[in-house]
């Protein structure tokens, strides 16, 4: 059991907001990323990847013909721990 807790590593992980022109080609950015929910009326799909190589998933799916926009998220960036107000 000691073996398997010390291999097992988290990895970071991010969220990636893939704005489409068309629903149909939705199915395909399965290979790049894990689909996580798609927005039938708003027309975009959120996506979760590995941290360490996000910037080359951000930029295949750019490349995409039916890809509008990409937008990341910035939670893994923003602190998350606060300090007590100083009096």
């Amino acid at each position: 059991m000691d073996v398997l807790a010390e291999s097992f590593e988290l990895k970071g992980r991010i969220g990636l907001v893939v704005y489409v022109q068309s629903l149909k080609q939705v199915k395909a950015l399965r290979r790049y990323a894990n689909l996580y929910y798609v927005s039938k009326r708003e027309k975009y799909a959120f996506l979760y990847t590995d941290l360490e190589d996000h910037e080359t998933i951000i930029e295949k799916i750019s490349a995409l013909p039916f890809v509008d926009a990409v937008v990341r998220s910035e939670r893994p960036f923003i602190a998350e721990t606060y300090e007590p107000k100083q009096k």
